[in-house]
């Protein structure tokens, strides 16, 4: 089987199959994950915290997520990136767990597994936009149900949002690592739905740009970026342009003391 091979029938079995789990046991079954997937492989019997998941090893984790996944990709923004994503979201548990005090953990596997998945996605001869988006996919993956589960402010999530490939996908993949599992995490959507409503209005709301900055005496440069990097965090908060235009010749005035600025608005 060819390069080109391998991804056209993992993407005919990602985006078509209703349990795309069949595929890739099939292939355990008959040991041909080595070849293209031995990343795959190798979270077979990697033990996970027997507390929250009960359902058994990483790979069987990994089956559950990919079949969650399949029920949501008729409504993301990247079914294929997404379904991908699924499939190498929790890659780096293989080179992470490991067991401290009798019990076992996996900590910095969403980053510690972005060289697997990106040596994994060339390998399948994956586009570089497509790459991007799973691994900053990857990288995130527990970020929503974190969130959900502490309930975070607005600021928070937002910034979380702003930060992600796809918004909306993201949300979809940690509802999916939730279903994924036994137990099931089923209580964080409608926190998370409702906060991307938010963020989505908030994002369409006018806001400073460059040209307001420049407009009001700021030199292109370094200086600008910076001041323009904390008006987007303002705006991430909710203030409105006004406002945000405001606080950020204040801060270019007060902090980074720059004389001349207009502070008209």
């Amino acid at each position: 089987m060819t390069e080109k091979d391998a991804m056209a029938l993992t993407q005919e079995t990602l985006l078509n199959s209703e349990k795309p789990s069949v595929f890739f046991e099939e292939l355990r079954r008959n040991n041909q994950l080595d070849e293209w997937f031995p990343e795959l492989g190798a979270l077979i019997g990697v033990p996970q915290n027997k507390e929250h998941h009960k359902e058994g090893d990483v790979w069987t984790h990994t089956m559950m997520v990919l079949d969650e996944a399949a029920k949501k990709r008729e409504i993301v923004k990247n079914p294929l990136g997404f379904m991908l994503s699924a499939l190498c979201h929790d890659f780096g548990k293989a080179v992470c767990t490991e067991e401290i005090n009798g019990v076992i953990h996996a900590y910095r596997h969403e980053s510690e597994g972005l060289p697997l998945v990106q040596t994994f996605l060339k390998r399948l001869g994956a586009e570089t936009s497509l790459i991007k988006y799973v691994l900053n996919m990857v990288e995130l993956h527990m970020q929503p149900n974190i969130k959900a589960a502490a309930k975070s402010k607005l600021k928070s999530t937002n910034k979380l949002f702003d930060s992600a490939a796809e918004p909306f996908d993201l949300i979809q993949l940690g509802i999916c690592d939730g279903l994924g599992k036994i137990p099931q995490r089923n209580d964080t959507e409608d926190f998370l739905m409702e906060r991307y409503k938010l963020f989505m209005e908030i994002m369409a709301r006018p806001y400073v740009t460059e040209s307001d900055l420049t407009a009001a005496g700021l030199k292109p440069g370094s200086q600008l970026s910076e001041v323009l990097a904390y008006s987007h965090k303002m705006r991430l908060a909710g203030c409105d342009k006004e406002n945000s235009l405001r606080q950020s010749l204040a801060y270019a005035r007060k902090v980074l003391k720059i004389d001349g600025v207009n502070y008209e608005t």
